[in-house]
């Protein structure tokens, strides 16, 4: 599974059955970023990223789907997504991005 595939990288990963679920309980911690399926129970991985962008969340999202919707695709850019996977996508190339993006925080942290 991809959280097994993370903990193998080095990385804690918090799993939400939904976006609501996740509003509703977030991280007490800032994350490296979110993996987002665009796909997932009740609001999209698309709508959660827009509703984060409009609180003014700053966590880095990767948008993960099935399928490589050029709308969808379009979409997430516009939102601000840092990378869109086409699945299955190489557990390398999500570990990758992760090191980059904590690579990143670590480089604008004081």
């Amino acid at each position: 599974t991809l959280a097994r595939v993370l903990r193998m990288g080095g990385y804690e990963a918090a799993l939400y059955a939904s976006g609501e679920e996740f509003l509703s309980s977030p991280p007490t911690s800032s994350p490296i970023g979110l993996l987002l399926d665009v796909h997932l129970s009740g609001m999209s991985g698309l709508d959660l990223q827009r509703r984060l962008r409009d609180e003014g969340s700053t966590i880095p999202v990767i948008i993960i789907s099935a399928f490589d919707d050029l709308r969808s695709r379009e979409q997430a850019e516009r939102l601000g997504c840092v990378a869109y996977l086409r699945k299955p996508c190489e557990a390398e190339t999500i570990l990758a991005l992760l090191r980059r993006l904590a690579h990143d925080q670590s480089a604008s942290s004081p």
